[in-house]
């Protein structure tokens, strides 16, 4: 039974990871219409119109945080501290295989609810609940329920842990407990924690190292390329250092620093040069804008949101891009013909949104002329509170165990754009505030 539950007979090749193997199971949610979908929705938005290269997909993604998810669950299930050895369960155990078939499920579920060009026009048009309430609606659509059927009724799952429910525990694992929390109001048991942070997790997630790597590999900017292999290895589960060790986290050997800090390095400098790269930031405006203008009417059903793909949002821009009574020509053409793209500006921290509404008003330009995109001002989460296993069983906070990761930026930039006619004039106020 062991053998069979674990029998990966398919393979697909990779472009950063080699072979990727995934058995019957897998299979059928792989070939669903759900996770097709991911085929036609670019990873980076529309940085492929800056970088050429950046034409990889939601679909290869996923594929790849099942694989780097599946080596961190072996791995911390493997290498097991003595204080936390009731915790973990054990290689060929029931619970290992379980949280194993649970993990690489949620793996692959976990960006099936992502807009045309995945995170572009996510905050415009799905507002607070993000992807991830699609994510859970798809996974409980009649698109799904054959893949869920087949799941249910395989001995590995109907003779052990029948006591839990296998398609809740995928969904809470791929949407992770803050997203489950706001939809449902339930929270994670420990393990449960544990197991969603693999993927999820904001350091160690699967999720942040694959989607690193691929758009590295892919934009051809090699900032984003770390030793993830060290990372990996050096995961523990360890007693939290913030609670007297009453909860579990995931932490990392002392001899893993070294790759958490070229972890951070790697994120900073493809926000630098990728994610937060003026050009990049502009396609994404506009094409923001004019999905808006388009696709604001709310999506009702799955069937209609999985109608929906880069390749729609593609066709219309092209038709509306050549006739200016369509709703978005302007932002079309800024795309489909590159003219008259506007132009983005990061802004310095003392710059206010009513700095930016004063200089609108004193010029007086028109709301198609400007426009901003502030983060909100929220208590920054230390991210360096994760547990390192010292030598001679001793354990620490992160943040005191190395100097580069305090220094090394985190926060994301405010953003205005501004048309090309005007942006001398901006650029002038903004030297002058």
């Amino acid at each position: 039974m062991v053998k069979d539950f674990l029998y990966a007979d398919k393979k697909i090749y990779d472009s950063v990871h080699g072979f990727i193997p995934f058995d019957e199971f897998e299979k059928e949610l792989i070939d669903s219409w759900p996770f097709q979908r991911l085929h036609y929705i670019h990873q980076l938005g529309a940085a492929y119109l800056v970088y050429p290269g950046a034409t990889h997909t939601r679909f290869e993604h996923s594929l790849g945080v099942m694989t780097l998810a599946t080596l961190m669950f072996e791995k911390t299930c493997r290498s097991v501290r003595p204080d936390v050895f009731h915790f973990v369960p054990r290689k060929g155990s029931s619970d290992y295989l379980y949280w194993r078939r649970v993990l690489r499920m949620a793996a692959l579920c976990h960006d099936l609810g992502h807009l045309p060009f995945s995170h572009v026009a996510e905050k415009a048009l799905l507002g607070q609940f993000g992807h991830e309430h699609w994510t859970l609606k798809i996974i409980d659509s009649s698109y799904l329920a054959p893949v869920w059927d087949k799941l249910r009724k395989h001995p590995a799952y109907v003779a052990d842990l029948v006591e839990r429910d296998i398609i809740e525990d995928i969904k809470k694992i791929a949407v992770g407990e803050e997203k489950w929390k706001s939809e449902t109001s339930n929270s994670f048991s420990p393990w449960e924690k544990i197991v969603s942070e693999i993927i999820t997790g904001d350091f160690f997630g699967a999720d942040r190292i694959d989607y690193l790597l691929r758009d590295a590999k892919s934009t051809g900017v090699a900032y984003g390329v770390f030793d993830y292999h060290q990372l990996i290895e050096s995961l523990r589960v360890l007693p939290s250092v913030d609670r007297g060790g009453d909860e579990l986290q995931l932490g990392i050997d002392e001899n893993g620093l070294e790759s958490c800090e070229a972890l951070l390095l790697a994120r900073h400098f493809m926000h630098r040069r990728v994610y937060q790269y003026s050009s990049v930031k502009a396609y994404n405006f506009h094409l923001r804008r004019y999905m808006l203008a388009n696709y604001s009417k709310q999506i009702e059903t799955v069937e209609e949101f999985l109608s929906l793909s880069d390749t729609d949002v593609i066709s219309s821009l092209n038709k509306a891009a050549i006739a200016p009574k369509l709703a978005g020509h302007t932002d079309a053409k800024c795309v489909i013909f590159r003219q008259h793209r506007f132009r983005a500006i990061a802004l310095a921290d003392h710059v206010t949104i009513e700095d930016l509404k004063k200089f609108k008003q004193n010029n007086r330009l028109a709301d198609t002329e400007i426009d901003w995109e502030f983060y909100p001002t929220e208590e920054v989460q230390d991210r360096l509170c994760f547990p390192v296993s010292r030598r001679h069983v001793v354990i620490q906070k992160a943040r005191d165990c190395s100097d580069l990761l305090l220094n090394i930026p985190s926060k994301r930039s405010n953003w205005v754009y501004i048309s090309p006619e005007r942006d001398l004039e901006l650029v002038n106020f903004l030297e002058s505030v």
